[in-house]
C-alpha cells in the first residue's frame, strides 16, 4: 500500500527507532571496573580535601570499607536484578542511619574538628588573630575524623552508583567531586597529587563513557575504558609538571584579581563560618550608647577602634566605660545624668584615692593612660576608673587622643556614704515577675559582696555565653525573654539582667558599657614602647610589679557591658557577670608572660551543648538559605519554561506535534520496558491504545502520518499535539502506578 509516494516498508524503516541490545551475561570484571570508578570519584574528592588541610584519620580503614559497599553495589548492579539492587541498596541505607542516630555525636564531633582545622588555616592565610572555633563533644580527633569520613563516604558510594546507573552528565559529577577543591586552593592548600590523579582518572572515564553512549548496565566498554583513563591521566598530569614546574607556573601566572576582591568577605569567612554568609539578622559589635540590640547574632569585624598606652599593674581585666545606664526603657538604658551626685564619674571613690596615694604611695598607685581612637567622629569618650577630672584636664588633649590620670583600684579605700538616686532600685513592671521568679528560685541573700558572688555564680551555673542567641521580637521583655526563656546571651543580656537582680535585693545598680581587655589580651597582643619610661605613666603601688609601658590595639570584639553597685562604705564597686572564660589570676610575673606571648590560646569558642541547640542554631540561618534556594529554583525553572515556550511557539504546527510526540516517545522509552520493542509508529500507537490511550484510533494514525510525511498537514495540528500531551499526562499520573510498582519490588523481594 501506498501513501504519499511512499511505501509503508519504508516508512516504517525511516521510524524505526535505534535500540539498545542488553548485554544478558553476567561480566564481574565491568562489575569490578565500575566499582573502581565510583571509588576513585568518592575517595578522591574527600581524601583529596582532608589533604589539604593535613588532617589526619585512618585512611586504610576508609579505602577498605570504601572499596568493599561499591564492590557489593556495583556486583548487585551488573546482575540486573532489581529485587536483589532493591534489597542491598535499603540494607546499606538502613546501617547508614543507624550509624547516623547511634554515633551521632561522634560524627558531629569529627565535622566540627575538620572545620577548626579549616579555619585555622585559613586564619593563618589571611593574617586573622581570632576567630570561630567550635568546642567537641567526643575530643579524639583521629577517631572522630575517621567515623565523619566513613559516614560521608557511604552517602557518596551509593549516590555515585545511582548517577552511575542513570547515566549522569560529566558536569554533575565534576560539581560534586570537584566543589570541594575550591577551598583550600582558595587559600594556598594543595591536596596530594594521588587524589587529583584519582579525580581526574575518573572524570576521563565518566567522559568517555557518556560520549560513547554507553548502556545503563555498564558493559565490556567499562573494562578498557578505565584502564585507558588511569593511563592517560597520569601520563598527562607528569608531562604537564615536567613542562611547566609550579616555580614556572607561579611566575607565569598572575593573581586573580576575583581573589583579591573577595579577601575582605573571606576574612568574615574565616572568623565566622557559615553565618557570615547569612548577616540578615546579624548586627556588628561596639558601644551603642544603652541600646539593646534584638538581632540574632554579633559579628564584630575585628577592625581597631582604639589604642591603648599604659602600664598593666593587676592581672583584673581594665574597664573603659563610655556610657552609665540608668532607667530601663525595654529596649534600652537611659544616660544617667552628670548633674547627679557621683553618678557619672566616680567623684567621692576618686578623690579618696588621690588621697590615700598622696599620704602613702607604697600602698596606692597612680597612672596615666593614653587612649586613641581611630574614629574622629567617635562621640563616645572611654575612660579607666576612677579618672581624676581635674588632673585629666590638664593634660595634653586632641580630638582623637586623650590622656586622663587615674587612680586604680590596688588597695580598698573608705569612700564618704552617699546617696544613689531612686532610680537604682526601680524594677519596671515589664520584667518584675521574672526577676521575682529567679530571685526566689535562686534564694539569693547576706551582703551585697556575697549576693554579687551568688548571681554571678548562677548565671554561670545556669545560663550559656553565645554570640548567637537567635531572634528575639520583643514579646515578651527582654530581661525576662533571657531570664526565663532562651537563658543564653552576651554581655549586655548578662549586664541588664544582672542590674535588676541586685535592685530587687535592695542593691542599688546601673548598666555600664564601654570596652574591657585582659590581662591575656596584654601579653598576647601588646606592644612594647621601649624609648617610655615607665616613671612616666605610672607611680606607686603595683601588685604585679615594675612592668612597661604597652601599647594595645582594642578591636571592636573588646566591646563590653558589666554592672556597677553600691555598696555603704565603697562607693561604685565593678561586677562583672557575663562568664568568664578564663581566669587570669597565677601567672607568674609580666615579664615571663608577655615575653612567651602569652601562652594558650584565647579564640572564643562557640558551643552547641545540646542537640536541640545545634538544630536550632543550623536551622535558624538555614531557613533563610532555602527560601532564597526556593526562589531561585523558582526563578530558574519559570524562566526555563518560558523560554521553552518561547522557542515552541517559532516552530511550525507540524514542528511542534513531532516535539510532542517525541516527549511521549521518551517517558514511554524510559518508564516502560516493552515499549522499547515498539519499532514503528503503528506498533507504538497499538501499545499506546491497550494502555489506556483510549484516544488513539485510525484518525490519529493517518493525521500523524501525515504531520510526518506529507507536503501538507490537513489536520488540526494544535488539537493534535495537546491529545499528545494529556495522553503523557494522564499516563504519568495514572491512579494506582505507584501502588504496583511497590507491589512488585515486595513480590520480587519475596520471590
Amino acid at each position: 500500500m501506498r501513501i504519499f509516494g511512499k511505501t509503508r516498508k519504508e516508512k516504517d524503516a525511516e521510524l524505526t527507532l535505534a535500540r539498545v541490545q542488553e548485554n544478558d551475561g553476567y561480566d564481574f570484571l565491568a562489575a569490578l571496573a565500575k566499582a573502581l570508578l565510583v571509588f576513585l570519584l568518592v575517595y578522591g574528592a574527600i581524601g583529596g580535601f582532608l589533604s589539604a588541610f593535613d588532617i589526619e584519620y585512618n585512611s586504610g580503614l576508609c579505602i577498605t570499607e570504601f572499596l568493599a559497599m561499591a564492590l557489593v553495589l556495583s556486583a548487585a548492579y551488573e546482575s540486573g536484578r532489581k529485587w536483589l539492587i532493591n534489597l542491598i541498596s535499603l540494607g546499606f541505607l538502613g546501617v547508614y542511619l543507624r550509624i547516623a542516630v547511634v554515633n551521632y555525636w561522634v560524627i558531629n564531633s569529627g565535622y566540627y574538628a575538620i572545620l577548626n582545622r579549616f579555619y585555622e588555616k585559613a586564619r593563618n592565610y589571611l593574617d586573622v588573630e581570632s576567630g570561630v572555633e567550635y568546642s567537641l563533644a567526643v575530643d579524639e580527633t583521629y577517631a572522630t575524623v575517621t567515623m565523619f569520613v566513613l559516614f560521608l563516604g557511604m552517602m557518596g558510594v551509593m549516590l555515585f552508583h545511582i548517577m552511575l546507573k542513570s547515566r549522569c552528565s560529566l558536569l554533575r559529577v565534576v560539581l560534586l567531586t570537584l566543589t570541594p577543591y575550591v577551598i583550600p586552593f582558595y587559600f594556598d592548600c594543595s591536596p596530594d597529587l594521588i587524589y587529583i590523579l584519582m579525580l581526574l582518572a575518573g572524570y576521563l572515564a565518566v567522559a568517555v563513557l557518556r560520549g560513547g553512549n554507553v548502556p545503563d548496565r555498564l558493559t565490556g566498554q567499562m573494562r578498557s575504558v578505565l584502564p585507558f583513563a588511569v593511563v592517560v591521566t597520569v601520563l598527562t598530569v607528569r608531562t604537564a609538571a615536567f613542562l611547566l614546574p609550579e616555580t614556572a607556573y607561579e611566575r607565569m601566572v598572575p593573581k586573580s584579581a576575583a581573589k583579591a576582591a573577595s579577601e575582605e568577605e573571606m576574612v568574615q569567612f574565616a572568623q565566622y563560618g557559615l553565618a557570615a554568609m547569612l548577616r540578615q539578622g546579624s548586627a556588628g559589635v561596639g558601644v551603642s550608647g544603652g541600646r539593646l540590640s534584638r538581632s540574632a547574632s554579633l559579628m564584630p569585624t575585628y577592625e581597631t577602634v582604639l589604642t591603648v598606652r599604659y602600664t598593666p599593674y593587676e592581672y583584673n581585666p581594665v574597664y573603659l566605660k563610655a556610657f552609665t545606664g540608668m532607667e530601663y526603657l525595654g529596649d534600652r538604658w537611659s544616660e544617667a545624668g552628670e548633674e547627679l551626685p557621683d553618678d557619672g564619674d566616680m567623684a567621692a571613690s576618686v578623690e579618696s584615692r588621690r588621697q590615700a596615694y598622696a599620704d602613702n604611695p607604697s600602698a596606692q598607685g597612680r597612672g596615666v593612660m593614653e587612649v586613641e581612637k581611630a574614629d574622629e567622629a567617635d562621640e563616645y569618650e572611654y575612660r579607666p576608673y576612677y579618672t581624676s577630672e581635674a588632673e585629666s584636664a590638664a593634660q595634653p588633649q586632641t580630638a582623637k587622643e586623650r590622656r586622663y590620670v587615674y587612680y586604680p583600684a590596688v588597695e580598698e579605700t573608705a569612700v564618704p556614704p552617699q546617696s544613689p538616686a531612686d532610680d537604682y532600685l526601680t524594677v519596671p513592671d515589664s520584667c518584675l515577675a521574672a526577676v521575682r521568679e529567679v530571685c526566689d528560685k535562686a534564694g539569693f541573700s547576706g551582703t551585697e559582696e556575697e549576693i554579687a558572688a551568688q548571681i554571678v555564680a548562677y548565671f554561670d551555673e545556669n545560663y550559656d555565653y553565645t554570640l548567637r542567641p537567635g531572634y528575639y521580637f520583643g514579646n515578651p521583655d527582654y530581661i525576662s525573654h533571657f531570664l526565663l526563656e532562651s537563658k543564653k546571651g552576651y554581655c549586655a543580656h548578662f549586664a541588664s539582667a544582672a542590674v535588676m537582680l541586685f535592685r530587687q535585693m535592695g542593691i542599688p545598680a546601673r548598666y555600664a558599657e564601654g570596652f574591657a581587655f585582659s590581662y591575656l589580651n596584654v601579653v598576647e597582643n601588646g606592644e612594647l614602647v621601649e624609648e617610655a619610661s615607665y616613671d612616666d605613666y605610672y607611680d606607686g603601688y603595683s601588685p604585679i610589679g615594675r612592668t612597661g609601658l604597652i601599647e594595645l590595639e582594642i578591636p571592636d570584639a573588646y566591646a563590653h557591658a558589666w554592672v556597677e553597685i553600691y555598696v555603704e562604705g565603697r562607693g561604685w564597686v565593678v561586677v562583672d557577670p557575663t562568664p568568664a572564660q578564663s581566669a587570669q589570676e597565677g601567672a607568674a610575673s609580666f615579664w615571663d608572660a608577655f615575653l612567651s606571648g602569652g601562652g594558650e590560646s584565647a579564640d572564643a569558642e562557640m558551643t552547641q551543648s545540646n542537640l536541640g541547640d545545634y538544630l536550632e542554631g543550623a536551622l535558624g540561618g538555614a531557613c533563610y538559605v532555602l527560601l532564597g534556594l526556593a526562589l531561585l529554583a523558582a526563578c530558574v525553572l519559570a524562566a526555563v519554561r518560558l523560554r521553552r515556550a518561547y522557542r515552541e511557539s517559532r516552530l511550525t504546527d507540524r514542528e511542534r506535534v513531532k516535539l510532542e510526540y517525541g516527549r511521549l516517545q521518551t517517558y514511554l522509552d524510559r518508564k516502560y520496558g516493552e515499549f522499547r520493542h515498539c519499532r514503528t509508529l503503528r506498533e507504538q500507537l497499538v501499545w499506546l491504545k491497550g494502555h489506556g490511550a483510549e484516544e488513539i484510533d485510525d484518525g490519529i494514525e493517518e493525521a500523524l502520518y501525515r504531520v510526518y510525511f506529507a507536503e501538507e498537514a490537513s489536520c488540526d495540528c494544535e488539537a493534535l499535539r495537546r491529545r499528545f500531551r494529556r495522553i503523557r499526562i494522564r499516563l504519568y499520573l495514572r491512579p494506582g502506578r505507584i501502588c504496583r510498582r511497590v507491589q512488585k519490588i515486595v513480590k520480587n523481594v519475596k520471590t
